[in-house]
């Protein structure tokens, strides 16, 4: 018989858990802190008293539910392909190896000149980065950067960008190890002023910070500085409270400033896929066709791939990109 002690624990981490994916910390938070007391040095325990603190945070907005409506697509002429990169001597995330992300993020580009030729190609990224002549981007924004606090300063300069963008324009804001897999315009063929793409089974991280999708007016700058602002506050009370190895702005912590501003549990209880955020209209697309994961292992026919708008290869897939790439030269995808 297993030991029932360690069973009636891995039960109430299984509630909490739970209760995290409805964005109900009020509810894990008790049995989270039940479990610290019986085992404080546990990384799973520490992992979900995490999760209680940021999806508990309170970052006020008013928030209603709006049904987003069909609106005409802007030309492929009007996007800028936004994506963000800075040279450094480690991987940010201290879990990934090291990736020439110069090659990457040519790549990505190169993926943009294939299937959105018109679209307008942007790279935000600090003083030093190098960007080489073959690049094939159309222009290269350089502001300061702190490095050391990476993910902030991304959502910073795009802020910037945003401000300083036409008012006319769409934007994808996207990781450098993005491949534009579709013409992106009929993304926005829809009334929202913000796309973001999420994924089940991530209760504090729900929105991946790497596809963001900003349509033409003022109402995604808006959202951005608020996210910005609301980004600071968590990384500030999550030093604080000494709950992660790490500085959130370095890593991670835009993810949970979108959902925090969004609303956790407001998002978990939606009724449509779209909620507006103190007016801004918010829309969700769903990963699986808006921002895709290749899995090394997996096995995907050419049709099911040719349906996705963008294949995200994160972390340690970035080999399967050069392979990617290959196969849209030679017409395969």
């Amino acid at each position: 018989m297993g030991n029932p002690e360690v069973a009636q624990l891995q039960s109430m981490g299984q509630q909490a858990y739970a209760h995290l994916l409805q964005g109900r910390a009020d509810l894990a938070r008790p049995l989270v802190e039940q479990l610290q007391r019986l085992r404080p040095d546990d990384p799973q325990v520490r992992q979900l008293a995490g999760q209680v603190m940021v999806i508990g945070f309170e970052c006020s907005a008013r928030r209603t539910p709006y049904t987003p409506a069909p609106r005409p697509a802007p030309a492929t002429a009007q996007l800028d392909l936004v994506a963000f990169h800075v040279d450094l001597p480690r991987a940010p995330s201290g879990i990934h190896g090291q990736i020439d992300y110069t090659t990457v993020l040519s790549q990505s580009f190169e993926s943009a000149q294939l299937r959105a030729p018109g679209a307008r190609r942007i790279l935000l990224t600090d003083e030093a980065t190098r960007v080489p002549g073959t690049m094939p981007v159309d222009e290269v924004i350089r502001q300061p950067i702190d490095r050391d606090r990476l993910m902030f300063e991304r959502m910073r300069v795009q802020v910037r960008y945003l401000e300083a963008r036409a008012a006319a324009r769409s934007s994808v804001l996207m990781d450098s190890d993005v491949v534009v897999n579709a013409d992106p315009a009929a993304v926005f063929a829809e009334e929202f002023d913000v796309g973001l793409t999420w994924r089940p089974g991530f209760p504090d991280s729900p929105f991946n910070g790497g596809m963001i999708f900003v349509a033409a007016g003022s109402g995604g700058v808006e959202f951005f500085r608020k996210a910005h602002a609301c980004y600071g506050a968590i990384a500030e009370e999550a030093a604080r409270l000494r709950l992660f190895a790490r500085d959130l702005r370095a890593w991670w912590g835009d993810q949970f400033a979108l959902a925090a501003l969004v609303g956790y549990r407001e998002f978990a209880a939606r009724t449509t896929e779209g909620l507006e955020v103190d007016g801004t209209r918010v829309r969700f697309f769903p990963c699986e066709s808006h921002n895709f994961t290749l899995e090394p292992a997996q096995k995907y026919r050419t049709d099911e791939l040719r349906r996705k708008f963008f294949i995200h290869f994160k972390g340690n897939r970035k080999a399967l990109q050069d392979q990617y790439l290959a196969g849209m030269r030679a017409g395969k995808f």
